[in-house]
């Protein structure tokens, strides 16, 4: 079987039963049968207990069927575990795939999804304001930049020059000279960013192509960037899914399950705030540093800025 038929029979086993509330059910009419065998005449309760008896057993067939059920989980998640190693090691040569910004622009594409741009919007909206910096990895030509315009300043980088000028020439030019640009050098290294100062950090479709250790040194990164309660929202290919595995297979998108992301991610210090799977292959994760958001700013220099129509 392919990576992807694999992650899908192993999610689809573990949909398959509701354990828990199964198990209590049979746990419940165990304890009822008996409470009420106790309360009449020893013929009637010798039969109630007989049924208590026979939950018992399929409680007891139930428990030794979940866990034949377990084993072939198991059994599946060691397939995959041997099928993706690949992935891991091919994942930097897929970094360098495209060395310039047209190849990405015609290539590197995620179709619209309504209710997942929302969501992400939503998301965007919590945390970009007036009184944090927010900084975008991976502007691109700035498709998601403008709805981060309400942060004051407004960093952009990304591995291309032509993308960080193509991103602000949607606004007027009054903005665009506020708008702090900066080059990714390796895939994952923005130096002389300050540290300790944004609210936000943002990155769509950018992550997404990223090996597991690139997104490791941007998270340690990110960690130094942000100021304590400060947020990194961002997309990935979470190969949890089977399309998103099916993406990495075909050499699309990078392998980054949530089951590898979010340990890692914690590991680095963040917290996990929000995690968001849309089929059939869109993520969101939302991480926190530690702490409590403050800001010494009481209001803005210029004019606060929330949308801008160009």
């Amino acid at each position: 079987m392919k990576l992807n038929e694999l992650v899908r029979l192993r999610n689809q086993l573990c949909d398959a039963i509701e354990i828990t509330a199964l198990n209590n059910e049979l746990e419940k009419n165990y304890s009822r049968l008996l409470n009420l065998s106790n309360e009449i005449d020893e013929e009637l309760s010798s039969k109630i207990k007989e049924i208590a008896h026979n939950h018992k057993e399929i409680n007891e067939l139930f428990q030794r069927d979940i866990a034949h059920l377990y084993a072939l989980i198991t059994t599946i998640q060691e397939k995959i575990n041997q099928l993706s190693l690949r992935f891991f090691a091919e994942n930097y040569q897929f970094e360098l795939k495209y060395l310039d910004a047209e190849s990405i622009r015609n290539t590197r594409l995620i179709k619209k999804d309504e209710s997942f741009d929302q969501t992400l919007i939503q998301r965007i909206n919590l945390y970009s304001n007036w009184q944090y910096p927010a900084l975008e990895i991976g502007c691109r030509d700035g498709e998601w930049t403008k709805f981060l315009v309400a942060s004051d300043p407004l960093y952009i980088a990304d591995v291309f020059p032509d993308f960080l000028s193509s991103a602000i020439q949607q606004f007027p030019p009054l903005y665009q000279g506020r708008v702090r640009k900066y080059l990714i050098n390796d895939f994952y290294k923005i130096s002389n960013l300050p540290k300790n100062q944004f609210g936000l950090i943002f990155s769509y479709n950018f992550f997404n192509y990223l090996s597991v250790d690139s997104i490791k040194q941007f998270l340690i990164q990110a960690a130094e960037w942000l100021r304590p309660g400060g947020t990194f929202i961002f997309t990935y290919n979470n190969a949890d899914l089977p399309a998103a595995a099916a993406y990495a297979e075909n050499y699309f998108m990078t392998y980054v399950p949530e089951s590898i992301l979010v340990p890692l991610a914690e590991s680095v210090g963040f917290e996990t705030v929000f995690l968001y799977n849309c089929e059939p292959a869109y993520s969101i994760i939302e991480l926190r540093k530690p702490g409590e958001l403050r800001s010494i700013k009481v209001g803005q220099t210029v004019g606060e800025i929330k949308q801008i129509i160009n």
